[in-house]
């Protein structure tokens, strides 16, 4: 056996363990084990834990006693906040980015000295170079947003006296907190360091959302629509859309648009709530298409929404019933949508057209002894922000949105006009029947513009309006620039009187919409019009898409037929228009 047998030699095995630094970062330690800092923490400066082991003790064997934790991080992300969010490439450059100047919203970078590190607004602190503390501006941030942001419509739906004890209990559903954080300090605070933490508390609701996404309940749906504003607000159109769907599923999951009466007076209210303020919410998006609606008004079997004084008790201010008036609004808005997309394709005379336009001008007027106090239509601003409360702007709301539904409506025979009926069309109605309409349209334009005028001279504070406020600004003052250019109206305006009336609404849209990505585009077509480009010079209102809203080849209506746009024409300022949606690969 001795030839078999042989002698190994004994030493010390090389070291090949690997620095804290570099399990850290994920890459191969290119450490020699004779103490001395490995070659990644050499160049990068990073203190090696290897050498640290080793002073003193170097032939200790084993994990080091005392690792130094993870190295600081040397670079960060230089997308902004939209491009990131979105997950598109980013230039990088300032004031703003190509993606964001070419698509005209505004461009926000997180700043690199304050990273937002969140777990909850209700324990959880921003780190940074300022502590921002949460748990005391939780009750602060609620109540902003039941002043600032309730008001509206589209955000209606949360019972405020119990969501404020929930919040202040600290048993509100995290998600929601998050996203009613996120729309307060979007709302009430523009430099980028809130910007930064709201954007923060949004995607943190809308993660909490998305995990728990097959278990839906009410304020998690709540907590959906108010991250759906909130994207709205900050540009990401196609995001808010995609999650309309889902608002939708959770809905009819949970059979919101069923009465339930086995129910308490305040859970009834606000499932009804949900659903019309999702409705609200949808139109932004597309009106009356019903490939485009997730939750179509002929599935809905619920009553409107109750005055503000039987839905909360404890709040002195009331709306006088005006959010059930908007909504009613809303859904007369959708049928002459509907209507005019009809007549649009019609190729022949359309002869029920007058008895649809009277039936629908019958629901109009049925409204109107609710909204005003005589026959003027002269809309009540002076309680506005005083005495009626700061819930008596959803009154103004109403209001614009009925003046609109009158222009929509008589626009139909305003004779070319984009929206107007067919010239065979126009041949077969009386000439009464076309100059009533010609002076209805310019009455009610006139009116939305003296709103949005006095509203913007009476307030002594920056108010929060609706987006459909913006919207009914610019066809109001679309409406009079061209009926004063055509010249058909006798004792009409004259092009500058419309000018000016352009001018004034812009002031006032310029002050309420100031920080807006969703109003912004609004703005530029208004002075675009102003400067004498006409409507149908710009495209607006057609089958086409205006030149900012076009991609070229990636916008999909011009692969449609003529018959196929006419069926989906979207609304001038669409949201989905905006989201600029593409079907390649």
């Amino acid at each position: 056996m001795e030839p078999f047998l042989g002698s190994f030699q004994v030493g010390t095995a090389p070291d090949h363990r690997t620095c804290d630094a570099c399990r850290w970062r994920k890459v191969r330690c290119t450490s020699a084990g004779n103490g001395t800092a490995c070659a990644g923490c050499e160049r990068l400066g990073l203190a090696c834990s290897l050498v640290s082991d080793n002073e003193g003790n170097r032939n200790v064997r084993g994990p080091p006693p005392h690792p130094l934790g993870r190295p600081r991080r040397l670079r960060g992300p230089r997308a902004c906040i939209a491009c990131r969010r979105k997950k598109v490439r980013c230039s990088g450059t300032s004031p703003s980015c190509s993606g964001c100047l070419r698509r005209n919203r505004p461009c926000v970078y997180s700043e690199p000295a304050a990273p937002a590190h969140v777990t909850s607004p209700q324990s959880a602190t921003i780190e940074g170079d300022e502590n921002t503390h949460i748990i005391q501006n939780l009750t602060g941030l609620v109540d902003i947003y039941f002043d600032k942001v309730y008001p509206l419509p589209s955000h209606a739906f949360l019972h405020p006296t119990s969501t404020k004890e929930k919040c202040r209990e600290g048993k509100a559903d995290e998600a929601l907190v998050y996203a009613i954080c996120a729309l307060a300090a979007w709302h009430s605070q523009s430099d980028q360091h809130a910007r930064a933490r709201a954007d923060a508390w949004s995607k943190a609701a809308e993660s909490r959302i998305l995990h728990n996404l097959e278990s839906p309940t009410i304020s998690r749906l709540q907590a959906l629509l108010l991250v759906i504003g909130y994207q709205m607000q900050v540009g990401l159109f196609q995001r808010a859309f995609m999650l309309m769907a889902t608002a939708a599923r959770y809905a009819a999951a949970m059979r919101l648009n069923h009465e339930r009466l086995d129910l308490d007076r305040v859970t009834q209210e606000v499932r009804r709530r949900i659903i019309w303020s999702l409705k609200v919410v949808e139109r932004y998006f597309s009106v009356g298409l019903p490939e485009f609606e997730a939750c179509p008004i002929e599935t809905i079997y619920l009553h409107f929404p109750c005055p503000e004084a039987e839905f909360d008790w404890n709040n002195s201010d009331g709306d006088g019933g005006a959010y059930s008036l908007f909504v009613r609004l809303e859904l007369i808005r959708r049928d002459i949508m509907k209507l005019t997309r009809a007549v649009s394709l019609c190729e022949q005379s359309y002869d029920p057209l007058t008895s649809l336009m009277t039936d629908l001008k019958g629901d109009l007027d049925k409204v109107a002894p609710h909204l005003f106090s005589d026959a003027s239509h002269v809309s009540p601003l002076a309680s506005v922000g005083g005495d009626g409360g700061h819930l008596s702007i959803r009154r103004v709301f109403a209001c614009v949105s009925f003046h609109q539904a009158n222009c929509d409506l008589h626009r139909i025979l305003l004779q070319g006009y984009p929206e107007a009926a067919p010239r065979v069309v126009l041949d077969a109605v009386g000439e009464a029947y076309t100059e009533n309409a010609q002076n209805e349209c310019l009455n009610h334009a006139s009116a939305i513009i003296n709103i949005l005028t006095n509203l913007n001279q009476n307030s002594k504070s920056t108010l929060l309006l609706e987006f459909d406020t913006a919207i009914c600004a610019y066809h109001a003052v679309r409406l009079i620039l061209f009926i004063a250019r055509s010249g058909r109206a006798i004792d009409g305006p004259t092009p500058e009187f419309a000018a000016s009336r352009a001018d004034l609404c812009l002031v006032a849209m310029r002050r309420f919409f100031a920080h807006s990505a969703l109003v912004q585009p609004i703005i530029d077509d208004i002075e675009r019009l102003k400067r004498g480009l006409a409507p149908e010079e710009a495209v607006v209102g057609g089958l086409t898409s205006p030149p900012e809203f076009r991609e070229g080849c990636r916008n999909m209506e011009q692969q449609l037929s003529d018959a196929a746009k006419a069926r989906q024409r979207l609304a001038i300022h669409s949201l989905l228009r905006r989201a600029d949606f593409t079907d390649e690969e």
